[in-house]
C-alpha cells in the first residue's frame, strides 16, 4: 500500500549517466531521496519545492546501482509562511532497485501510444514479471497536453509495471506536443538540460532517444502557428553529430554490447502527404545511423500496430541500418472494452533478439527470434 499523499510508486528515469526519480503527490509536500548516507533534494536553487504535485530528484546512476535501494522522504506542508512555516512529520518509502545488468540477456518492455489508457498497458507490460530490466515509454502516453492531469498516465503506467524497482526511459510523442500544457511537459518528464532528446547508458545497453516533434509541417493549419519543429529538428541533427564525434564515450564505450535508437515517429519511413515531412533531414539521420552509430534495433511507435520491419520492408524508405520494431497497438472499443498490445523484447547475449507481441489478456500474438 502506498504511503499517504503519494499517488504512485516512484519512477526512476534514465537520462545520460544519471537517474531522475519522479514521484507525484496529491498534496503540497517537500521531498528528498536518501541513498545510504547521501541525500538528494528536490530543490530550486536551495529552496525545497512544494508548489507542485510532481516532484523529482536527480542523482548519479552509479550511486543507486551500487546501493540497490533508495528511500523517498517527504513532509506535507501545513502552511508555508514567509516565517516559521509548518509541516507534518516525515513519511518514508524505501524501494529495492535492480539496475540493468552489465552482461547477459536484457529484458525490456516497450509501450507507446497508450493515449491515457493505463490498466491495459500495465496488464500487458507485466508480461516479464520480476525479470524486467528496463521499461521503455515511447511517446503518446498521455492523449494530449490540453489537460495537465493527462501527464499522470506516465507515472501511473511506470508505477504499475516497475513499482520503482528498475529503470525507465521516456521519449516524447507528437500528441504530447499538443495543448496549452505542452510547454509545461518538461516538468513532468525527464529531460537533459531541458532537451527531450538525449542518450543514456544502463548496464551494457546504450540508447539514443530522439524526438521528431509533430508529424506534419509547422505551417499546417492544425497547429495554428504555435510550433517551430523544423528548427528543433535541425538542432537535434547537430546533437546526433556530437554523439558521433564523442563515440568513445557514447555508443563505442567499453562495456556497450547493445545499441538502441528510440523514436516515437519512424523517421526511416516516408509517409503519405501531409505526413511526408523532413525527407532530406530524416534521410540524413538514417545515413548517420547506418554509417556511424550502427544500432542493433530501432524502436518505434506512432503507427498503432505491432510489426518487425526488416531493411527493405514496406516501412523502410531511407535504408534502415538494422531491424526496426513498431511495438504498440492500442485498441479502443466502447462495446467490448479497450485492449492493448505491447512488445516484450529480450536482447540476448549472443546478439539475437527475442520479440514478443502480447496483449493485456495474456494472448501472445508473435514470438520470434531475429538477428
Amino acid at each position: 500500500m502506498l504511503p499517504e499523499y503519494m499517488l504512485t510508486y516512484p519512477t526512476v528515469f534514465a537520462v545520460g549517466s544519471n537517474y531522475n526519480i519522479f514521484v507525484p503527490f496529491d498534496a503540497e509536500v517537500i521531498m528528498w531521496v536518501k541513498i545510504g548516507d547521501k541525500v538528494y533534494y528536490d530543490d530550486c536553487n536551495g529552496i525545497l519545492r512544494s508548489n507542485t504535485n510532481m516532484h523529482k530528484v536527480e542523482l548519479p546512476m552509479s550511486v543507486l546501482d551500487e546501493a540497490g535501494e533508495y528511500t523517498v522522504v517527504y513532509k506535507k506542508m501545513i502552511e508555508r509562511k514567509p516565517y516559521f512555516p509548518t509541516s507534518e512529520p516525515e513519511r518514508k518509502l524505501t524501494v529495492y532497485f535492480k539496475s540493468v545488468p552489465a552482461t547477459g540477456d536484457i529484458n525490456i518492455y516497450h509501450i507507446a501510444d497508450a493515449h491515457n489508457l493505463v490498466a491495459e498497458p500495465v496488464a500487458a507490460g507485466r508480461f516479464l514479471g520480476d525479470n524486467l530490466d528496463l521499461l521503455i515509454l515511447n511517446g503518446d502516453i498521455p492523449n494530449h497536453s490540453g489537460d495537465i492531469k493527462n501527464f499522470n498516465a506516465i507515472c501511473e503506467i511506470a508505477s504499475g509495471i516497475t513499482k520503482g524497482q528498475c529503470p525507465v526511459v521516456f521519449a516524447r510523442g507528437n500528441h504530447d506536443t499538443r495543448g496549452i500544457h505542452a510547454e509545461d511537459m518538461p516538468n513532468y518528464i525527464p529531460t537533459m538540460n531541458g532537451r527531450t532528446y538525449y542518450s543514456f547508458r544502463v548496464g551494457c545497453v546504450w540508447g539514443l532517444l530522439l524526438d521528431c516533434g509533430e508529424d506534419k509541417r509547422d505551417t499546417n493549419n492544425e497547429y495554428g502557428g504555435t510550433i517551430c519543429f523544423h528548427s528543433f529538428r535541425l538542432r537535434e541533427g547537430e546533437y546526433i553529430q556530437q554523439i558521433i564525434e564523442d563515440a568513445e564515450r557514447e555508443y563505442a564505450a567499453d562495456g556497450v554490447t547493445h545499441k538502441l535508437v528510440i523514436s516515437h515517429i519512424p523517421f526511416t519511413h516516408i509517409n503519405e502527404p501531409p505526413f511526408d515531412i523532413e525527407q532530406e533531414l530524416y534521410a540524413e539521420w538514417t545515413r548517420l545511423m547506418r554509417e556511424y552509430i550502427k544500432p542493433d534495433l530501432l524502436l518505434y511507435g506512432h503507427y498503432h500496430c505491432v510489426e518487425i520491419v526488416k531493411p527493405g520492408d514496406r516501412f523502410d524508405s531511407h535504408g534502415q541500418p538494422c531491424n526496426a520494431i513498431i511495438g504498440s497497438k492500442p485498441i479502443f472499443d466502447k462495446e467490448n472494452g479497450n485492449s492493448f498490445i505491447g512488445c516484450a523484447l529480450t536482447l540476448m547475449e549472443n546478439g539475437k533478439k527475442r520479440v514478443v507481441f502480447n496483449d493485456d489478456k495474456g494472448v501472445i500474438h508473435t514470438d520470434e527470434i531475429i538477428d
